[in-house]
């Protein structure tokens, strides 16, 4: 069942795809195909009843009933698959159908119930196009309806005019201010929605990504560099001792230090360039378009940033160093966690080394 919903789904709508906090206009594309294609069953069922003698039109407005089932179709067609054309389609195919509502009212008159169309387009045309279409629909609708309702070869009565212009009065403030709170719901939801997120990617001490985030920014950034065949490299970081400084200082001397860090650290990188926090005392850094030579550069003056901190504890300078491991991968390699791995294995080389150094991957295998 799960793979038939998914195949109907996807002859449906097409392979339209939507980002994150685009629910709502996915829900305007989903919504807009599916009254494309009701209105194309629909009109093509009342041609099958024409045809088999269950149904009679007005030969012009059966015409027209073809042009317009000719057009609706034309319609999806440009649509399905492309949610950027929402908009020009929509705009079109309100146009469309509040010009075959006119000729319904004018040639379909056996139907005495041919003026509701009028009443059921606002809806559609409210929530996808929004409120200032809706209103000018509305407005539109209302002054053909009282230009032409006296040239009818069956005029309607003053009573169910003032009927119709109640009616379409009324669902139109209804659905501006449903319209309204809906799309105000739904942008606080999904800058809520987004804030969390953020939320939940930080590392709350540092504001650094956390090793979750962190390693979820890293695979995407390795799927680009494969695409590329670009080479990355990583940078592991451990302050020394610092264990000793919650020891001796306090755990609140521990949280100043490593504010201080991973403000140095976050200094010292390009916009393109991912840093977390993976660890108590531990900081990874993604360098994307980097060898080995250049992200030993750089993890040289980091370390030289972080030695020079001396952050003031209770009005003592204390000194930091840390060590930090390099190791290179491109577009080739097992994954950022075989190279965090490397990276991980060359920072405790330089810890054995006597710590307060940079120590690459390669280095440390020969």
């Amino acid at each position: 069942m799960p793979r038939l919903s998914s195949t109907l789904d996807h002859l449906a709508f097409g392979a339209a795809t939507f980002g994150e906090g685009q629910e709502f206009r996915r829900f305007q594309y989903r919504f807009t195909c599916a009254i494309l294609l009701f209105s194309i069953l629909i009109t093509a069922f009342l041609h099958l009843a024409v045809h088999e003698g269950a149904a009679v039109l007005d030969p012009v407005y059966a015409r027209i009933s073809q042009g317009y089932l000719l057009l609706s179709l034309i319609h999806y067609v440009i649509l399905r698959g492309h949610p950027a054309r929402l908009e020009a389609i929509a705009v079109s195919y309100a146009g469309l159908s509040l010009g075959l509502h006119g000729c319904t009212l004018v040639f379909n008159t056996p139907d005495e119930l041919r003026i509701v169309w009028f009443i059921l387009n606002l809806p559609g045309v409210y929530l996808v196009l929004g409120q200032r279409v809706g209103i000018l629909v509305t407005l539109v609708s209302l002054a053909f309806v009282l230009a032409i309702n006296g040239h009818l070869a069956a005029p309607y009565s003053p009573s169910a005019i003032f009927t119709f212009i109640l009616g379409m009065s009324y669902l139109s403030a209804l659905l501006h201010a449903f319209t309204a709170r809906s799309i105000s719901f739904h942008h606080a939801m999904v800058t809520a929605n987004r804030q969390l997120a953020e939320m939940a990617a930080r590392d709350p001490l540092t504001g650094l990504m956390n090793a979750r985030a962190y390693y979820a920014r890293c695979e995407a950034a390795l799927k680009l560099a494969r695409r590329n065949g670009a080479s990355f490299s990583i940078l592991f970081i451990d302050l020394d001792h610092f264990k000793q400084i919650n020891d001796r200082h306090g755990h609140e001397a521990g949280d100043i230090v490593l504010k201080s860090v991973a403000a140095a650290l976050s200094r010292g990188l390009r916009d393109s360039d991912l840093l977390g926090r993976i660890g108590g005392e531990e900081f990874s850094i993604l360098l994307p378009d980097t060898d080995r030579e250049g992200a030993a550069v750089l993890a040289e003056k980091l370390r030289h940033e972080v030695e020079y901190l001396m952050p003031d504890i209770g009005g003592a300078c204390l000194p930091i160093t840390a060590s930090i491991g390099v190791a290179c991968g491109d577009g080739a390699s097992g994954g950022v966690a075989e190279v965090q791995k490397q990276a991980d294995a060359a920072m405790y080389q330089a810890k054995q080394a006597g710590r307060n150094r940079v120590t690459c991957f390669a280095l440390a295998r020969t």
